[in-house]
């Protein structure tokens, strides 16, 4: 090589593991897709899911998968890097003051909800498309606590929610394995602790809540981390999942190209029974599982942006059509929802110790 001759950076490789098996109950997998690159991050590598043939499961995971120690390769760029609380403007101030009214009826909170007169202009805040799903998700589906309570949310990303659960009166704390996101979070003055839960030292009993929203799908092990969950709730307390729906509409219309596959990021995705199951084998008593329609215009506008250009990139969300495509499907979503409860895009579980 000539002295001064640049050469570029060699391309990374994800080694990875078979599993033929499903992860959740051990029965034989059946291949759904095969061949599908990363749609959104360009993780090296082609990806295929299978799913559970017990019809009692019926759970889709990744196959192959990263292996643990190369998973981290995948998430190079990832959005919990960077998500900025979004800055003032009139209509969207106006928006989010109905929304804070509304989680004041809804869950009886006081603190940082505005003044009470504003709640005659609650009912205006189930306008919005999402529907309650997206409405409670604000408050991570958690009624105001009586007297001090603690709350920690597994893959907290930049902190965005629980600064808001703090504004709303409880003591909050996030976990997550991105140090970006960690660095953001602590930066929003949110303590933080960097590593797997497993890792990273809760004790037992800490806390009154854990919320986890779209972080089980992203473990090799979802028993594990539901059984940490279990161990660091006090007895009583309360466990909130969201995680994408295998049996979703958006996956029935999209198929290969839906974007909640998300390969190679993805290793499990749930259906109702297999996520109801996991939760009990844990100890959990399932008080709510049910189906939303959150944040449905996002997945459907970039699915039809895989379908159409095999790249689903959160810039495609400027483009007016695909606004109008994603907030289409998401009304469809809801109406469908009043005929089949079962294929809302995201599973919430609600559940106790």
């Amino acid at each position: 090589m000539q002295p001064g001759t640049a050469t570029a950076d060699p391309v990374p490789v994800i080694r990875t593991l078979g599993r033929p098996d499903c992860v959740l109950c051990g029965a034989p997998g059946v291949p759904l897709f095969s061949g599908l690159r990363d749609f959104c991050y360009d993780a090296p590598g082609e990806w295929g899911f299978r799913e559970c043939s017990r019809p009692e499961c019926r759970a889709v995971w990744l196959d192959p998968a990263p292996v643990p120690e190369d998973l981290g390769k995948a998430y190079t760029g990832y959005y919990t890097h960077h998500q900025p609380e979004p800055g003032a403007r009139l209509l969207r101030d106006v928006c989010w003051a109905v929304w804070m009214s509304y989680l004041g009826v809804r869950f009886g909170y006081t603190r940082g909800v505005g003044p009470r007169w504003r709640r005659v202009f609650s009912p205006l805040a189930l306008l919005h498309p999402g529907g309650r799903g997206e409405l409670d998700a604000a408050a991570m589906h958690l009624p105001a606590p009586a007297g001090p309570a603690r709350v920690l949310d597994v893959g907290c990303g930049s902190g965005v929610l629980l600064a808001r659960m703090k504004s709303l009166g409880w003591e909050v704390e996030g976990q997550d394995v991105d140090p970006g996101a960690v660095e953001a979070a602590r930066a929003r003055g949110i303590p933080v602790r960097l590593g797997a839960l497993e890792q990273v030292g809760f004790a037992d009993n800490s806390f009154e809540a854990v919320h986890s929203a779209h972080v089980i799908e992203h473990v090799h092990d979802p028993a594990r981390l539901l059984r940490e969950c279990y161990r660091i709730l006090k007895p009583g307390g309360t466990l909130v999942i969201l995680t994408p729906n295998a049996r979703s509409l958006g996956h029935e219309f999209f198929g290969r190209h839906w974007l909640c596959l998300d390969p190679p990021r993805h290793l499990v995705l749930f259906t109702a029974s297999a996520l109801r199951k996991a939760a009990q084998e844990a100890g959990f008593s399932v008080r709510m599982l049910d189906t939303t329609a959150r944040t449905v215009w996002v997945y459907a506008a970039l699915s039809h942006c895989v379908r159409q250009t095999g790249r689903g990139e959160m810039k495609e969300l400027n483009r007016p059509a695909n606004l109008l495509r994603g907030a289409l499907f998401q009304l469809r979503q809801r109406w469908a929802l009043g005929r089949r409860p079962e294929i809302g895009e995201e599973l919430r579980l609600i559940a106790t110790k």
